[in-house]
């Protein structure tokens, strides 16, 4: 499970750097250079157009809470995420963050790559859940 997780992990992490990365330059035709990774990471917290993004950022972070505790309720928790998860890279369930989501993975083919290894993964996950 751990080296499952650890993958999942790691296949989340590429896939919110590709979309981080992405709507930056977004961000950056319509509003010009950003000059430092400071000036980034206080545009993801506080900026609108980057308020989509925080949606999954707020998952990989509840993960990473989760996969610290080994206790049953964490474990069903863990589940809940899992799901979450699924149904976004589905483009399901939330509607702000499924539009900007297709819009990146249709015209970044990093981003495409990265939301297929993460779409296999999750679809793994289930596939364990389910026989366990």
């Amino acid at each position: 499970m751990t080296t499952n997780l650890d993958k999942l992990r790691h296949a989340l992490l590429e896939l919110h750097r590709t979309l981080l990365d992405a709507q930056r330059i977004r961000y950056e035709r319509e509003n010009g250079r950003v000059e430092s990774r400071g000036e980034l990471l206080d545009l993801v917290l506080r900026d609108a157009s980057f308020e989509w993004l925080r949606v999954l950022s707020a998952l990989i972070a509840r993960l990473d809470e989760l996969a610290g505790v080994a206790d049953r309720d964490a474990g069903a928790e863990m589940r809940g995420v899992i799901d979450r998860l699924r149904t976004l890279v589905r483009f399901e369930g939330n509607s702000g963050f499924t539009d900007p989501y297709r819009e990146i993975i249709e015209a970044v083919p990093d981003a495409l790559v990265a939301h297929v290894q993460l779409s296999r993964l999750l679809a793994d996950f289930g596939t364990a859940g389910r026989a366990g």
